[in-house]
């Protein structure tokens, strides 16, 4: 039998989805023909593939393939009337996430067709994010229950799709070592299934099989990042001191720039070691980069076209562009400077996609998705728009690049807002702080690239890009006793935190803790901390945790039920800190004369609420008590909101302009 352009069915094909399918692997052989179709898109020999694929599933479809693979929706289904009406469904939600996750749940075992339909036609013409993320979801669901002993054929997918979220929706079941037969990397997103779903005690233990397995499985951070998780910031330290001693020759620049994130966010800061990791990663930083392009010999300036610049060129980079912290408080600052500058950002996470990067985006006179670990991408790009100002909105945080800060790219290099502390990058020019927090930290960091003060706050909290309710909507909770909460995460709960909280409660026997982090969905590391406060002094009916809000607003209509909130020690609240405030609740801070330390204790002198500050941590009780007193009553805690909502910190007019007038300033003085 011969079709279309002589092309013979391949009922004796070599082909890897043939052998599986005529094996009776009907579904591996459907995941085994999608996967070639991603890796050869356009594919005229698989379209007629998959073509005979469906003719030899038993489904009645024209005498002759067409050229191009219609969708399933516009074949004749005369023999199997089961299957035509789990079609007519699928479509009918196909553009409903909602409907479709139903469809996941109500029909969890629709025929093999269907998966090659969903991923081989559906999948590559669903551009919206989410509704391709249900679609891969479905294709998970149905690989999990009909090969749940094959959970690496699920990871492939996610991995050949990048599709990171979807590792939410993977089973619970644990997965050994042994299970995996392919590539290491399913082992890898394994245990990154594990993180996002905050089971990190499962973690730890899938971590410690595979290391004790005779297979060969990659190095990774995770037992560093569990580490995290509990608070445990002092063994993260040890840990990278031991690290650096012992393989000091092997280590790369990302290596030492998590180092320094570490090294900079403890209570005290080891100037000598600082210096150290602070001269290799400024020498690795180099030697990783690529040279410049050679001049013309003939000449002693490279000649490039003559332009007239209306506007100097503004570069950022963060890897938070999106909807993050940094992306939250660098939104209302954009549209002022695009009125000065040609706006350009570099954005390393290009597989998220959310309203804050959208928002950027438009805002931007240029835009690039690029992944952090792309160095000749991100240097090309530099050297193309020759930049007045670059500005580092990462420094030494995920996935960001804080050493090109090390070459010199731009007249002006400055970092700013997305690190606790400096880069110590040898071409950084300023390190942009507010009056308030400059004050404390001047002395701190020998070293480092000198303190640029703004002439207002360096943070523009925008309600409504924070997602706070009007003040008349709001809804506070009136009780007998005082109600204290702590909603930052638990990586910020290190035992000295966690001893002045005891100190606290333990003088206030009347009082109540509430606390909340997504890292107590695990019972485990939950059970640990209530451990801890337990043997901080803190009475058992003084203890009420929190589950993790399940969406933005319910966070903030937490804030509602306290009558104080406590801040971390010694890396304080930022975005915590702001969110009480604007919702009417006290912040209680006791700063240090680092910047991880002490940044709540400038939102609070900026916002007009420094009697909140306390300078010496023995004061930390009496202090609580008299808030608590204060702003027992809901008149009281709506007043506080409106005032902090009227402060220069919520100011989104009067902080961009002057923000936008000290980067031109900077480039006036770099021109002296």
């Amino acid at each position: 039998m011969r079709g279309v352009g002589g092309y013979a069915p391949p009922m004796h094909s070599t082909a890897p989805w043939a052998v599986l399918f005529f094996g009776g692997r009907r579904l591996e052989a459907e995941v085994s023909l999608h996967a070639e179709y991603l890796r050869n898109p356009g594919s005229v020999d698989l379209e007629l593939e998959s073509y005979w694929f469906l003719r030899a599933a038993g489904l009645a479809v024209d005498p002759q393939p067409p050229m191009s693979l219609r969708p399933l929706d516009q074949v004749g289904w005369v023999t199997n009337p089961y299957l035509s009406a789990s079609i007519t469904a699928y479509q009918a939600a196909a553009n409903d996430p909602l409907a479709l996750r139903q469809l996941a749940v109500n029909e969890p075992l629709y025929p093999d067709p269907l998966l090659l339909w969903a991923t081989r036609d559906r999948l590559p013409r669903a551009t919206h994010r989410d509704q391709r993320r249900s679609l891969l979801q479905r294709v998970g669901l149905l690989l999990s229950i009909r090969f749940p002993q094959r959970l690496d054929l699920l990871l492939a997918l996610v991995a050949s799709e990048g599709a990171m979220d979807v590792l939410k929706s993977l089973p619970d079941a644990p997965v050994l070592a042994s299970q995996f037969y392919t590539h290491t990397q399913a082992s890898m997103l394994y245990l990154q299934s594990l993180w996002v779903k905050g089971r990190y005690a499962e973690l730890l233990l899938a971590y410690s099989h595979y290391q004790l397995h005779h297979r060969w499985f990659p190095g990774s951070d995770y037992m560093l990042r569990s580490y995290t998780v509990i608070g445990a910031m002092d063994r993260v330290d040890a840990l990278f001191r031991s690290i650096y001693r012992r393989h000091h020759a092997e280590l790369m620049p990302t290596s030492l720039s998590n180092m320094l994130f570490t090294a900079l966010g403890m209570e005290s800061i080891d100037q000598p070691y600082i210096a150290q990791l602070v001269t290799d990663w400024r020498l690795l930083s180099r030697e990783t980069s690529l040279p410049r392009p050679p001049s013309d010999p003939q000449s002693k300036t490279i000649c490039r076209p003559f332009t007239v610049r209306e506007r100097p060129t503004l570069v950022v980079m963060s890897a938070d562009l999106r909807m993050h912290p940094v992306g939250r408080f660098w939104l209302p600052i954009v549209p002022h400077l695009r009125q000065q500058f040609n706006l350009v950002h570099l954005a390393f996470h290009p597989l998220d996609h959310d309203s804050i990067r959208t928002q950027l985006q438009q805002h931007s006179d240029s835009w690039h998705l690029l992944d952090s670990s792309d160095t000749p991408a991100i240097e090309a790009l530099l050297r193309e728009y020759t930049p007045d100002l670059l500005l580092d909105l990462g420094g030494h945080t995920a996935d960001n690049r804080p050493g090109l800060l090390n070459q010199r790219f731009a007249s002006v290099q400055a970092s700013y807002l997305g690190f606790y502390g400096p880069t110590y990058a040898e071409h950084c020019d300023w390190w942009v702080l507010d009056p308030a927090i400059a004050r404390r930290v001047k002395h701190s960091y020998p070293g480092s690239e000198p303190i640029w003060e703004l002439p207002c706050p360096s943070l523009c909290y925008d309600t409504s890009t924070h997602g706070l309710q009007d003040l008349s909507n709001i809804r506070y909770c009136d009780t007998d006793h005082p109600v204290i909460g702590s909603f930052n995460h638990t990586r910020k709960l290190t035992a000295a935190c966690i001893s002045r909280f005891g100190a606290i409660l333990k003088a206030m026997p009347d009082a109540v803790l509430q606390f909340r982090s997504h890292s107590f969905f695990d019972p485990h590391v939950r059970a640990r901390f209530l451990r801890q406060f337990l043997d901080a002094g803190i009475s058992p009916h003084q203890l009420q945790p929190l589950a993790y809000a399940p969406s933005g607003v319910e966070a903030l209509q937490d804030y509602g039920r306290l009558h104080l909130h406590l801040d971390s020690y010694p890396v304080s609240g930022t975005t915590t800190t702001l969110d009480a405030l604007a919702m009417g609740i006290p912040v209680l801070t006791c700063p240090n004369h680092l910047y991880a330390g002490a940044i709540s204790a400038a939102i609070l002198e900026h916002a007009g609420f420094s009697e909140m500050i306390c300078e010496r941590p023995e004061e930390l009780p009496q202090q609580a008590e008299r808030l608590c007193r204060l702003y027992s009553t809901t008149e009281a805690r709506r007043s506080l909101a409106e005032s902090v909502r009227q402060s220069p910190i919520c100011d989104t007019s009067r902080m961009p302009r002057l923000f936008t007038q000290s980067l031109a300033q900077m480039l006036r003085v770099a021109s002296l």
